[in-house]
């Protein structure tokens, strides 16, 4: 009788040892979420020649227990970046996500900002940072005008001062549409700052706009600075009719 006991007792520990191993999610221990780990999240790219592309991939790795998802990903004024590929990373996986940044309106130090968007309930969002300092022999600040409402035949209020190095002539300026005309006053040789000044033209269409100015440089290097303009015409304002 007591041997049968002992079998029995042996028997049901057999039993209960297959059941706690089948692989039913039951009582295995549960695998870590998914984790984005990036190599580097700041990247300096050093000293760029100004109209040249930037190209850099941000290599990461999930390093967590189940698949990453990068849901969305999000770049800041003059970059383009796209969602990798595949965008569901498995455990223990690698990917890119790579930048591309226009540098042809920039000069100076430059600081631009990608925003990763992903399943790792940790960090959701992560940012990505590409820093540059842009040689530029001629530059516009701010890079683009927007010049907001301006009547027909009135000049806009506000203007764009011109970066020139010593010794660089520029000049004459051109538009490209027919809603503006533009001019550059001032010199750095007078000690006055040099201003790319526009006007509306007086049969210009009406509505919104974008065009660009082009400023022609004496350096071979450089030899046109290409500055967008934005904004909205108006009607011209017409002055009001005397009652006798």
């Amino acid at each position: 009788m007591t041997s049968r006991c002992f079998l029995s007792v042996v028997a049901a520990g057999v039993a209960l040892l297959c059941v706690s191993c089948v692989p039913d999610g039951t009582s295995a221990s549960p695998r870590r979420p998914p984790k984005l780990t990036f190599a580097e999240t700041t990247h300096a790219v050093g000293r760029v020649e100004a109209g040249r592309s930037v190209i850099y991939a941000y290599p990461f790795r999930n390093t967590g227990g189940l698949d990453l998802s990068i849901d969305n990903v999000r770049a800041g004024c003059s970059c383009a970046v796209a969602l990798p590929q595949p965008r569901v990373i498995p455990p223990g996986a690698e990917g890119r996500i790579e930048v591309t940044y226009d540098t042809t309106h920039e000069h100076g130090p430059q600081r631009r900002t990608i925003t990763v968007y992903s399943n790792d309930p940790v960090q959701p969002v992560t940012t990505l940072t590409l820093v540059a300092d842009i040689d530029a022999v001629v530059a516009a600040e701010p890079p683009q005008l927007y010049i907001g409402h301006v009547h027909r035949g009135e000049p806009a209020a506000t203007a764009a001062r011109l970066v020139i190095p010593e010794g660089t002539a520029v000049g004459p300026a051109e538009t490209t549409g027919t809603v503006l005309d533009a001019g550059i006053s001032g010199f750095a040789a007078q000690r006055t700052p040099a201003m790319l000044r526009v006007a509306i033209k007086p049969h210009a269409p009406l509505g919104r706009f974008k065009e660009s100015v082009l400023i022609h440089t004496q350096n071979p290097r450089q030899p046109l600075l290409t500055i967008p303009v934005v904004g909205i015409v108006e009607p011209a304002v017409t002055a009001p009719t005397e009652k006798h």
